[in-house]
């Protein structure tokens, strides 16, 4: 079954007139204010422990009557949630510059090799090349995924092929690939407090020449209403040591 032009229509129709109501029905609670209410908050896997232990408990002092319901996507899931209203927030890894997105935030994250502490890349004296990662087996996430999806930029303008031995659409799955030994994990990491890897692995700056920028974002629709209580849960996850 396929919609039609009008059915796509009808529901655009809908999706706008539900938005209107949501954020009309927002604002009036702020008249009133009232501190109630639901945020919808939209993340990758990679940013959990992160976004947990650290804005939300601000928030949630400052806030306690607003629920929260956070939902883990991949970047193109979280995307296509945030225009369609399904979610406030997003959190997450190389959206795109699309002209209906705004973007509150942007840290750039070095693409890392995650390896065993054991693993010969460990022992190389500088940092690795994608020619080297190819000799060992590699564990990607599925093309969903902001990380995948610039390593992947990446690979083309270095005219390297990765095949990877295992692919997961789950970071945990692939870390526990890593963990087993010779494999390596291509992704997003740069190390602080609030993101940390299993003991027994190593982050190792990827030395690449193409001039792929890779981001963390924190991102809306364009045209949202955005209420105090999400633009306070924004500057909590913007001012959480993970925005430079």
């Amino acid at each position: 079954v396929k919609v039609t032009e009008t059915g796509s229509a009808l529901c655009e129709y809908y999706r706008t007139q539900r938005s209107a109501d949501i954020q009309l029905r927002a604002r009036l609670d702020e008249f009133r204010n009232i501190k109630r209410g639901l945020i919808r908050l939209s993340m990758g896997e990679g940013f959990g422990e992160w976004v947990v232990n650290g804005p939300l408990r601000a928030f949630q002092t400052q806030y306690p009557g607003i629920d929260l319901d956070i939902r883990i996507h991949p970047t193109d899931e979280t995307v296509r949630a945030i225009l369609e209203d399904e979610a406030d927030i997003g959190v997450t890894y190389f959206a795109p510059n699309d002209r209906d997105l705004k973007f509150h935030a942007r840290s750039d994250v070095p693409i890392c090799v995650v390896v065993h502490q054991d693993h010969p890349l460990t022992r190389l004296g500088r940092d690795p090349k994608l020619t080297d990662v190819v000799d060992y087996p590699i564990g990607m996430l599925h093309p969903e995924f902001g990380g995948r999806q610039v390593t992947d930029l990446i690979a083309r303008s270095e005219n390297v092929v990765l095949r990877p031995s295992l692919t997961a659409n789950s970071y945990a799955i692939v870390r526990k690939f890593v963990l087993l030994g010779e494999g390596v994990f291509l992704m997003p990491f740069r190390p602080s407090p609030q993101r940390e890897l299993d003991d027994e692995l190593v982050p190792l700056p990827l030395d690449y020449a193409s001039k792929v920028t890779s981001q963390t974002q924190v991102i809306t629709r364009s045209e949202r209403h955005l209420t105090n209580a999400m633009r306070m849960l924004i500057k909590s996850l913007i001012e959480s040591g993970q925005f430079g």
